[in-house]
């Protein structure tokens, strides 16, 4: 048998383990490894859910490019009322979106003013 050189990106832990196995065991984890590629694929097309973004917003909009919503932030300004149980600043929008297995916003800017009682 020729040997083998395992991709530079595989852990050692796993190169090692491998060669040792019988070809089922083999057969068994390219299927899985399969499965896994397949199901990280099709949650990169899902949308982002309300339970992945912060909490306190209101989703506006949903479609192929992400999920638009309103945000009420504090300031971080230990004097501003923000901080201290006074109202909140924005609405801000922010649109979030999967890069990879990784939930991204992008700042959209102010938005309108729905709710004055945040």
């Amino acid at each position: 048998m020729a040997s083998l050189t395992p991709p530079e990106s595989l852990p050692k832990y796993i190169a090692d383990g491998l060669p040792k196995q019988d070809d089922e065991t083999l057969r068994d984890t390219q299927e899985y490894i399969d499965q896994l590629i397949a199901d990280r694929e099709r949650h990169r097309e899902e949308p982002v859910t309300e339970d992945e973004l912060p909490n306190d917003v209101d989703v506006v909009e949903e479609d192929s490019d992400g999920t638009v919503y309103h945000e009420y932030r504090t300031c971080g300004d230990d004097t501003c009322q923000c901080m201290s149980g006074g109202s909140k600043h924005g609405p801000y929008a922010y649109r979030a979106y999967r890069d990879g297995d990784t939930v991204r916003r992008e700042y959209l800017g102010k938005a309108p003013d729905t709710n004055t009682t945040a």
